[in-house]
C-alpha cells in the first residue's frame, strides 16, 4: 500500500546514495525512484567527503553508502554521520562474505540496514520501503508519556515501544528493559552504553538476567522493586509470551499489580501487543487496564 498522509498525498523522503562507481549510483537512483509507495528525492555522490557536505546543507532521511570506496570507507563515513547527524537512517551495501565488517559496522556506525551484494532491484526496493515505512510510523506515533501511566502500544513490531521508551529513559538517564530479544542485540541496536539501563532476557533458556515467561511473580517483583527504588521507565517487550505461557486470569493479576505500582510511584510502563493475536474480549480487558495507543501498520 502507498504511504500517504491524512490528505492522501504520498509521503516525501530524501535519500543520499554514496558510491564511487558512477554506473552503480545511477542504477540505485533509478531503482529507488521507482518505489511507488513514496515520493522519493534521491541525491547521489561518488565522494564521501561531498556526502558530508550535502548532509550539512540538506534535509535527508537516509544515507545509503557502499563500503569499499577510496579515501573513506563506508564504515568511516557512516560513523561520522552517526556523530554529526544521529537521526539519519544509516544503510550500507556490503558483500555477504564480509561478516566481520558487519560486526564492526554495528559497533562503530550503528548501521540500521545492510544490503547484501549481489542485490536485486526488488530486494533493495523492499528493504528501503520497509525502513521508510517504519520511520513514518515512528513519526506518526510521537506521544508524550505521562508519569503514573501504563501504556499498551497496539502494534506488530516493537520498534515504536522502544523508540518511545528510550526517549524517556535518556531524559532520566536510566531504565529497565525486559525483552524477548537477546540483550546483547538490544544494546547494540539502541546504543545503551551511556545509559544506566538494566536489560533482562524473557526466555526459558536460563542464566543470569534471564526471566522465564511463566514466572509472572518474579517478573512483577523485579518491576515493582525497580519502581519502588526510584526507577522511572520500564519497557516490557514480549507480552505475547506472557499471555501464551500463563492463564489469562494470572496475566490480569500481573497487569493489575504493575498498574498499581506505576500509579503510586509515578513511573511509566510501556508494552506492545499485536491485536491480531488475541481475542477481542481479552484485548478489551487489557485496554481497560492500560492506556491504549494504536498505530497504523497496514501500509
Amino acid at each position: 500500500m502507498k504511504d500517504q498522509d491524512s490528505n492522501g498525498i504520498l509521503k516525501t523522503h530524501s535519500i543520499l546514495v554514496v558510491d564511487d562507481d558512477e554506473d552503480m549510483l545511477e542504477l540505485i537512483k533509478i531503482t529507488l525512484e521507482r518505489i511507488e509507495e513514496f515520493d522519493l528525492d534521491v541525491v547521489t555522490t561518488s565522494d564521501p567527503k561531498s556526502a558530508l557536505k550535502l548532509l550539512e546543507s540538506g534535509d535527508f532521511d537516509m544515507i545509503l553508502s557502499d563500503h569499499r570506496m577510496p579515501g573513506m570507507s563506508g564504515i568511516e563515513l557512516l560513523s561520522k554521520v552517526r556523530e554529526k547527524f544521529p537521526d539519519i537512517i544509516r544503510a550500507m551495501v556490503t558483500a555477504y562474505s564480509e561478516l566481520e565488517l558487519a560486526r564492526d559496522a554495528i559497533n562503530r556506525a550503528k548501521v540500521d540496514l545492510y544490503i547484501e551484494k549481489p542485490w536485486t532491484r526488488d530486494k533493495i526496493k523492499e528493504d528501503i520501503k520497509e525502513v521508510l515505512t517504519g520511520l513514518d510510523i515512528v513519526k506518526d506515533a510521537e506521544v508524550e508519556l505521562k508519569d503514573g501511566n501504563a501504556y499498551l502500544f497496539k502494534e506488530k513490531k516493537s520498534n515504536i515501544v522502544f523508540d518511545a521508551g528510550l526517549e524517556r529513559m535518556r531524559s532520566f538517564g536510566e531504565g529497565l528493559i525486559i525483552t524477548r530479544t537477546n540483550p546483547k542485540k538490544i544494546k547494540q541496536i539502541y546504543d545503551l552504553d551511556e545509559l544506566s539501563v538494566d536489560v533482562y532476557w524473557l526466555s526459558k533458556m536460563g542464566g543470569e538476567k534471564t526471566l522465564d515467561p511463566v514466572n509472572l511473580e518474579l517478573i512483577a517483583d523485579l518491576i515493582i522493586r525497580y519502581y519502588e527504588g526510584g526507577g522511572k521507565t520500564v519497557i516490557l517487550d514480549g507480552i505475547d509470551s506472557l499471555l501464551k505461557d500463563n492463564s489469562f486470569k494470572r496475566f490480569e493479576g500481573f497487569i493489575d499489580n504493575i498498574v498499581d505500582v506505576v500509579s503510586i510511584e509515578e513511573g511509566a510502563f510501556l508494552t506492545g501487543l499485536d491485536p491480531k493475536i488475541i481475542s477481542e474480549r481479552k484485548l478489551a480487558t487489557i485496554e481497560n487496564k492500560l492506556t491504549s495507543l494504536s498505530f497504523d501498520q497496514t501500509r
